[in-house]
């Protein structure tokens, strides 16, 4: 499965995939790591 963009909402869908068995590839345009404050999601919110 093929998502474009890793903010939340890709980030989301991926975890989700994980969860029913799916392996997701995630696209993103922006070099990782990003070092902004709060811009980041643990696995607590899953």
């Amino acid at each position: 499965m093929l998502i474009i963009g890793g903010g939340p909402g890709g980030s989301a869908m991926a975890m989700f995939l994980l969860r029913e068995g799916i392996k997701p590839v995630v696209l993103e345009q922006e070099e990782f790591p990003r070092y902004h404050i709060g811009e980041s999601l643990t696995r607590i919110c899953g």
